[in-house]
């Protein structure tokens, strides 16, 4: 089996005008050499159009049909004649002049008046909203045809130049770059389809479209996480009680067709790929010993066969292709633009020890999940991938995603190149982004099961896992390793990682404070939602003073769309373990408890199923003026979206003590000026 990232006989050329694409890439030379390589081998004989394997996360027979798609990514927002948003917020020389931030000698009236020039300035500046449809189908890339479209479906002008970005068997992976004039108000812009001379149509309805939000637009957009089941849930409850997939998704749709979406971000397991492991080419691979060093030297080095990686790579491809095209799913990926963050290559990738992430087997299954990853999720080649993305949307937001998973180790999450690319791409925002949102696979903020690790590492002696085995109580997981080590090794609050969350909050205050904004936290992974937030300590006296703390940022947990919660006993051992606490000498945190029971009394977490809706309001908004409102979707009666209900967390935006100015508040240096006014919830 080979895959090709470019068929020179079919390529359409890529010159990149998309600007995004090649602002995202991680190393664009890397990117230019590698498209010639070939890096599968060749097809083992006899057909490999399944997979074979009964697949759990959806329940769905993994045969990928000959046609699959539309899928709609957002890529980012561009100015004319420039190959990448604009960056016209830099970090200036600064002094800091009794206790107050001074800026190139200017006084505050100058500041505040440059500032609010900047500011009118970006706002004017006309945009182009970047996206790209992709389709995988068994045609050859001169039958696939993408056109946009007027109300009457008219084409305008010419159809959309493809990109092929990859190969399987007779599959072909084909990307159309789209480019679409941001307006005053928001813009419905219709696209239409055709495969060999047949147009397609969405699964219900008559017209494939998507929505822009107006240039001064408050923007509207759902985050989700998690959506599919994973391993532990029997197939009859998976259906009978949970009704599978889709009442969720429902919601959404539901929600959509009330008032647009003009984004939908994947916060982490748009789909559950651990059943990778059923593959039985791989059981040669799991039956290996672990016991001796030199057992595990033999497992490190154990080869990943041609065999092995045409029945992993099929899994990949056709696990994708069969779990983007279910129902109703598949109308919110073509109807909805979408941003994707990565998890799902399997679960704990990055957190197992050593011998086993730097086995031939780990790096090849790691490759063919990149591979389809980069494909479906972020329509690109796997060379193009990007680390670290940033999606300006509507009149003050911006969501920032990062890849938590390619880099990741036992003791890192982001390697320190991440952070400074997350700087630049934050600083250089326009100066009328009040929000940046920051999109992190599992919570920042969040309960931690202090002692779990010690436990679960006991566990994972021989002699312990023995004796529980004789039980039929084995704790262990498909490599004979503690079952739920690498989910604590996973999360932000693992000893393995106390110190990189510190030195990540740190970083994201120093990008609050010198680049005037809010900062929130947006998370799943978990199967609960909630909230919670970091704060300045000592903290503000009053909450009027919390819209000046640049340290005050907003942690919004929700998960899962579809995988069912942890059971109500976990759900104890998380609040006795949601006491507040510190992060540094200056900065505390704590669980906020926005869930209300049916007597009113408040939860740090929920165990339901959920989505997010976020709500951005404009500057005039007569109550919450600027804010971001994080609304959480709950489903009351599981399989039933009739029964769903809501929690909002409004966010403001971060104010100045000064009107205008750039002082915020810190229990260092800053005397808060009181005033009266309505305070945010939380």
């Amino acid at each position: 089996m080979k895959f090709f990232h470019r068929k020179e006989k079919e390529q359409a050329a890529c010159t990149h005008a998309c600007g995004p694409v090649c602002e995202a890439a991680e190393d664009a030379e890397a990117a230019a050499d590698a498209v010639q390589l070939d890096v599968g081998t060749t097809s083992p004989p006899g057909p490999a159009e399944a997979c074979g394997v009964e697949n759990t996360c959806c329940g769905l027979k993994l045969t990928a049909p000959d046609t699959v798609g539309p899928f709609l990514k957002f890529w980012g927002l561009q100015r004319p004649g420039e190959a990448a948003p604009t960056s016209h917020m830099a970090f200036e020389e600064q002094t800091l002049q009794d206790g107050r931030i001074s800026m190139d000698g200017r006084n505050s009236a100058q500041r505040i008046a440059a500032k609010a020039a900047a500011a009118a300035a970006s706002a004017a500046e006309p945009r182009v909203w970047v996206g790209s449809v992709l389709m995988v189908t068994k045609a050859t890339v001169e039958q696939v045809v993408v056109t946009l479209q007027d109300e009457a479906g008219t084409p305008l002008g010419s159809p959309l130049a493809p990109t092929l970005l990859e190969v399987y068997h007779d599959w072909s992976a084909v990307r159309f770059m789209v480019h679409v004039p941001v307006e005053a108000q928001e813009k419905k812009v219709f696209y239409g389809v055709s495969v060999r001379g047949q147009a397609l149509k969405p699964q219900e309805g008559e017209r494939f479209h998507f929505y822009i939000a107006g240039q001064k637009q408050a923007a509207h957009w759902g985050y989700y996480s998690c959506s599919g089941f994973s391993l532990d849930v029997p197939a009859e409850k998976r259906e009978r009680y949970w009704k599978g997939m889709q009442p969720l998704w429902k919601d959404v749709k539901k929600t959509h067709a009330k008032r647009p979406l003009h984004l939908l971000v994947g916060g982490g397991d748009q789909l559950y790929n651990d059943d990778v492991w059923t593959v039985p080419e791989l059981k040669p691979f799991l039956d290996m010993s672990r016991k001796t060093p030199a057992d595990r030297d033999a497992k490190q080095k154990a080869e990943f066969t041609d065999t092995m990686r045409a029945a992993v790579g099929a899994y990949y491809f056709h696990h994708y292709a069969v779990h983007f095209s279910q129902a109703v799913i598949a109308d919110m990926y073509a109807l909805i633009p979408q941003v994707m963050s990565w998890v799902n290559i399997f679960d704990g990738w990055g957190s197992y020890p050593a011998y086993l992430q730097s086995s031939a087997v780990f790096k090849g299954i790691f490759d063919l999940a990149n591979t389809w990853y980069s494909v479906f999720q972020q329509h690109c080649t796997k060379y193009e991938k990007p680390m670290v993305s940033i999606y300006e949307l509507g009149g003050s937001t911006a969501v920032v995603t990062c890849d938590q998973r390619h880099r990741r180790l036992r003791d890192q999450i982001l390697p320190l190149e991440h952070y400074m690319r997350l700087t630049m791409l934050c600083t250089n925002l326009p100066a009328h982004v009040k929000h940046v949102v920051i999109v992190f696979t599992v919570p920042v903020v969040y309960p931690h099961i202090r002692g779990g690790q010690k436990i679960l590492s006991c566990l994972g002696t021989e002699c312990m896992a023995g004796m529980l085995a004789k039980i039929g109580a084995s704790p262990m997981n498909h490599f004979n390793e503690p079952e739920l080590m690498d989910d604590l090794d996973d999360h932000w609050t693992a000893r393995s990682h106390q110190e990189e969350r510190r030195f990540l909050i740190e970083h994201l205050q120093m990008l609050s404070r010198y680049r005037g904004c809010r900062v929130t936290l947006l998370s799943g992974d978990v199967h609960v939602c909630g909230a919670g937030h970091l704060y300045s300590h000592p903290t503000p006296p009053t909450e009027q003073e919390l819209l000046h703390d640049y340290r005050y940022m907003p942690q919004i947990v929700s998960s899962a769309i579809a995988n069912p919660p942890p059971p109500s006993g976990l759900m104890k051992v998380l609040e006795y373990f949601s006491r507040p606490g510190k992060i540094n000498k200056f900065t505390s945190y704590r669980m906020d408890r926005i869930i209300k029971n049916a007597v009113g009394v408040g939860k740090i977490l929920e165990n339901k199923r959920n989505w997010c809706e976020v709500l951005e309001h404009n500057v005039n908004d007569p109550v919450h003026p600027s804010y971001l409102t994080f609304r959480l979707r709950v489903e009351e009666d599981p399989g039933n979206e009739a029964t769903m209900v809501s929690y909002d967390y409004p966010v403001a935006p971060l104010q100045p003590v000064t009107p205008g100015g750039d002082d915020y508040f810190d229990p260092r240096s800053v005397t808060i000026v009181r005033k009266a006014c309505s305070c945010m919830s939380g």
